[in-house]
């Protein structure tokens, strides 16, 4: 999969600056093949961008080239842009429906929805959302499980426990019983 990479986001960018000084920045590394400036409803620009160069060596070179680069006095972050998945089709009748939530506080900033679900997975959680708030997060989320003793021993073995070196701390969601642990 790494070898076929070739998009990367390229974030903190400078708000005037454009596509087509986007690509004329990243051709010094290759051959440019898009530039999505991403901008809000209102059409102004959110100060990021993706690029996908023509090959994975050449997006590689120009991660490592511009990833903490001085543009217009704002060190742009540069790395691979992250694959997302199509959302799920609507669950069939006799999917697992989840019923038991637990809200886990104290999570790492960096802390993605993927990174809390992979946590809680030996517990084979439903759903995981972290919520963010003005597109940072909030340092907690929700994990939901299918039955009552899933989420219950997740609740105890993962009490005080976390990722990135920041311990988190699960409650029963919905003024369910709190895990003394």
């Amino acid at each position: 999969m790494g070898e076929t990479r070739r998009k990367l986001f390229v974030g903190n960018m400078p708000f005037t600056f454009s596509a087509a000084e986007t690509e004329k920045l990243f051709a010094e590394c290759g051959v440019v093949k898009d530039v999505e400036v991403i901008k809000m409803k209102d059409g102004r620009k959110r100060g990021f961008a993706f690029v996908t160069m023509a090959t994975a060596e050449e997006a590689a070179a120009a991660a490592e080239k511009f990833d903490g680069h001085d543009v217009m006095g704002r060190i742009i972050k540069v790395e691979f842009s992250k694959s997302f998945r199509k959302p799920a089709p609507p669950p069939s009748p006799d999917t697992i429906v989840a019923k038991y939530k637990l809200y886990v506080s104290n999570l790492a900033w960096k802390a993605r929805s993927a990174d809390l679900k992979e946590f809680f997975l030996q517990f084979n959680p439903v759903s995981a959302n972290i919520v963010f708030e003005d597109r940072k997060s909030a340092g907690y989320g929700f994990v939901s499980f299918g039955t009552k003793e899933e989420a219950e021993a997740a609740l105890t073995e993962l009490n005080g426990k976390g990722t990135y070196g920041k311990a988190c701390y699960p409650k029963m969601a919905g003024g369910q019983r709190n895990c003394e642990g």
